[in-house]
């Protein structure tokens, strides 16, 4: 197992057992993640079954083929009423559907005008801290000049945010990251016995100064109890390669937000999915039955450099491109994790038409 670990915010498998090549699986010894896998393509396949104008006493290879194809279909959707154990890591859309976890619509990035007067209002924010508004940009430059884009330096990118997320909070309240926390076994569906857990990236407490000492001599777990006196926010790392994009972690950090929310107690919650250089919000809203979730996805944000002469810098530009977009995003999110999101100064919300929502 591994374990939490934490620091204050100052800069700072799948395994498999082997089997005789003789020896034949059935369906039934099937893994409820091989089932659905096993699903979601067959599912793909049929669908690529064209049918032809013919006369019905004229079978055809298509007919029989997507005879076939459905007698499986079926005889695998049995098997997947057997309760799934899913790590986070192994969750896909399909899961999503299956725990009730649906879109209820997009974040959308205010307009130029409202963007820029919401990013001016963050920049003397922390201005006397460490981390203020001009020497973020200054770490983001020196980690693009230094660092090679990989899953190792996407860490210090991210730490860099959270740098400057603490330095933005108010004066009586302090921020603490818990890294890789372990979150136990949760039923996003209460009607199902589909469970989830894993280890979560980055959890961000934000408590009175006195509450943040305690929790960073003493990690806590993540209970109803502890959310009285702190505010929680979760972010999950994409290790992004090539030909897979940051929108396909979605689901991961999907479940990691409503496993977290149900050990909370909480009916709302927030995070995101980042690569450091490209972030995706969430906000979760968790059935009040327990039967799932709806969530809001936001856009891709991201920063960018420009090339100099020698070195590449990250220009202040007050527009989507610019690094205080993110970080205002963060020091705005944090506070107010527990909170049904509807909308603010960064984002408005556009909700899924029937028609999307019914396909």
């Amino acid at each position: 197992m591994r374990l939490g670990k934490m620091w204050p915010l100052c800069p700072p498998s799948f395994t498999s057992t082997s089997t005789s090549a003789s020896k034949k699986r059935k369906i039934s010894g099937l893994s409820g993640l091989e089932l659905e896998l096993s699903l979601v393509q067959l599912r793909k396949l049929r669908k690529t079954i064209v049918f032809d104008d013919v006369l019905e006493s004229e079978p055809t290879p298509s007919d029989t083929l997507g005879d076939d194809l459905d007698k499986v279909i079926a005889l695998l959707e049995s098997r997947t009423k057997d309760p799934l154990s899913l790590s986070f890591s192994a969750v896909n859309e399909s899961n999503l559907d299956r725990l009730n976890i649906t879109l209820a619509g997009m974040l959308v990035l205010q307009g130029q005008e409202k963007l820029r007067d919401a990013i001016e209002s963050t920049r003397e924010l922390g201005v006397a801290e460490l981390w203020s508004n001009e020497n973020m940009y200054k770490h983001l430059s020196f980690l693009s000049n230094t660092y090679s884009n990989n899953k190792t330096s996407s860490r210090m990118f991210i730490d860099g945010f959270f740098f400057r997320t603490a330095a933005m909070v108010p004066s009586d309240q302090r921020v603490v990251v818990m890294l890789e926390k372990p979150v136990p076994s949760a039923r996003p569906r209460e009607s199902m016995m589909d469970t989830v857990s894993g280890v979560i990236d980055y959890t961000a407490l934000l408590a009175d100064a006195r509450i943040a000492r305690m929790h960073l001599r003493n990690p806590p777990q993540l209970t109803p109890r502890i959310s009285q006196n702190v505010v929680a926010f979760f972010v999950a790392k994409a290790n992004v390669s090539d030909g897979i994009v940051l929108e396909a972690h979605t689901p991961q950090a999907l479940v990691e937000l409503v496993a977290c929310a149900k050990h909370l107690g909480k009916s709302h919650i927030r995070g995101a999915l980042t690569t450091g250089d490209r972030w995706i919000f969430l906000a979760v809203d968790l059935d009040s039955g327990g039967e799932g979730a709806t969530y809001w996805e936001s856009e891709v944000v991201g920063w960018r450099t420009e090339d100099a002469a020698l070195n590449v810098t990250v220009p202040v530009t007050s527009n989507r491109y610019d690094p205080a977009v993110i970080a205002g995003i963060l020091s705005s999110w944090v506070p107010n994790s527990f909170s049904e999101f509807d909308g603010d100064k960064w984002f408005y919300k556009s909700p899924l038409s029937s028609d999307v929502k019914n396909s």
